[in-house]
Parts: structure tokens; sequence; C-alpha cells
């Protein structure tokens, strides 16, 4: 690891167990989350085959965002990713998806993360945020687009597992060789199930991602950027986050990432050993 040190913003944030309401999928909308509504329960150990539209070794065809029926390593926040930690809760998503969460510390709301959502359904429970690390390049009023990216400690209400434990989680990369096929994820707030899409990463910048895949349109912010996805259980590399120059991109077919420069990686490696 090199680079120099990046400061960070450790945000400790109110107390999930005591919050019913949630902030999710970036509308305001409460909700009163019962301890004791039932979910799935998933282990690595029998984590869901992803479809081949995750996991086929060649470009999607047309090059377009598709609906499936989500994976548990991946959800609704804006859209997020749970990465390998050791403490087994760790989510990534953009930081600017996560901008307004300071201003409802103490209050009757929060951000929620919901894994594996799809059509509404909530099937690896409802994790709400206990701390969020961001760097200070964005955090101080500049908002640099090369640190447009959050990582978020959770936990759910009445379970003591940790979330990788339950959904698994996606192994924390590097930058990719240019024209490697990527895969991105993501939540469009109009549409009712998360979309993929198989396309080869460019590069906009040293610290930028770019995708050209139709069907990205908001909310598919903080998704992931995954390559070589495990056909028997979905688990890939995370190479990247989806925002950073123009908060992910003003087209639906062109987004943006952020990519894992050195100073990202040491950012993570502070959130994921905290």
């Amino acid at each position: 690891m090199t680079g120099s040190h990046t400061p960070v913003s450790l945000i400790p944030l109110f107390s999930a167990k005591v919050i019913g309401p949630i902030l999710a999928a970036g509308a305001i909308t409460a909700a009163v989350i019962p301890h004791s509504a039932p979910r799935t329960v998933a282990t690595p150990a029998d984590l869901p085959a992803p479809p081949a539209l995750l996991s086929a070794p060649w470009p999607s065809h047309p090059s377009a965002g598709r609906a499936f029926g989500g994976m548990p390593q991946f959800g609704e926040l804006c859209s997020a990713v749970a990465v390998d930690s050791s403490g087994g809760d760790l989510i990534a998503t953009a930081a600017h998806c996560v901008g307004g969460v300071k201003s409802r510390i103490g209050g009757s709301m929060t951000v929620a993360y919901l894994p594996g959502a799809d059509d509404g359904s909530r099937p690896y429970g409802v994790w709400y945020p206990t701390r969020i690390i961001r760097a200070q390049q964005w955090m101080n009023g500049v908002k640099n687009p090369a640190f447009d990216i959050a990582f978020l400690t959770v936990d759910q209400p009445g379970d003591a597992r940790p979330l990788e434990s339950v959904t698994g989680a996606e192994h924390f990369g590097a930058i990719p060789d240019a024209g490697a096929l990527g895969v991105q994820i993501g939540y469009p707030y109009a549409d009712r199930h998360p979309v993929a899409c198989r396309t080869p990463v460019r590069f906009l910048s040293p610290s930028q991602l770019r995708l050209d895949c139709a069907g990205f349109p908001g909310g598919t912010s903080g998704g992931p950027v995954l390559t070589d996805v495990d056909p028997g259980n979905g688990i890939g590399t995370l190479v990247g986050v989806m925002g950073g120059y123009q908060n992910g991109g003003r087209r639906s077919d062109v987004t943006y990432a952020s990519a894992f420069t050195p100073a990202i990686e040491q950012l993570y490696r502070q959130a994921a050993q905290y």
C-alpha cells in the first residue's frame, strides 16, 4: 500500500437499535420495520448462484442494463455493496449518496441498507448504519470526485450476526486493466428491480472508470463495478463504485465510477479494520 496518509471523517450515527423509520432507496419514505419481521437467512456456504447476466465472460448485447432478481451481496441505499472487512459489517456506496446523513443524527430518520432487495422485498433484512467513513477530500467542501466513496458499518436490530455471515461480501480489488470486463449493478429509482450490465472498463482519468451501458439513471449511484464474478455464488472483485465525475454521469448510457487509487485503498483499509 502506497500514498500519503488520508484523513478520515468518522461519524457515529444514532443507535440503529432504537430507530424504526427508514430512509431507503433515496426517497424520504418513513416505514416502521418490526424487529420481528420475517426474513430469509443465507450464509456464504449457500449463497444463490448468480444469473449469467452477472457472470458470463462476454459483454452484454445489447449494451444495456437488464433487470434481474437481485443478489444478497448488494442492495438498496441509493445502491450499495457489501465488501470484505475484519468485522464482516462493511458496505460501500458513493459519498454523495449519504451526504445528508449527518443532519439526521439523533433524528427520527436514518438511511437503511436493504441487501438483495427486489420489487419491494427485503429478503435479508434491514441493516442500519452505525458509522460512516469518508475522506476529508470529500468532506472539506471541495467534494473531490476522486473521493466520492463512503464506507459504512451496519448492523441489524435484534441480530448479533455480522452482515457478511448472512449475505457474503465482495473482495476489495485494485484498478483494473483498461478493457477488462466489468459488471455494473444498481437500483434505478424508477425501476422495481436492480439492473446489471457487463461492459469493458474504460478510463476517463486515472481516478475515474467509464462504463458505456444504457439504463443506469438516478439511483444507481453507489452501485458496484465488479470483475471475475464467481458463477457459483456471485462473489467477485470490487474495482469501483459508481459515482465521482458528475456524480456518476448525467447520461443514463454513460456511467463513471470512483477507481480504487492508493488513497482510496488506504481509506478502505482503515474502514475494514476499524
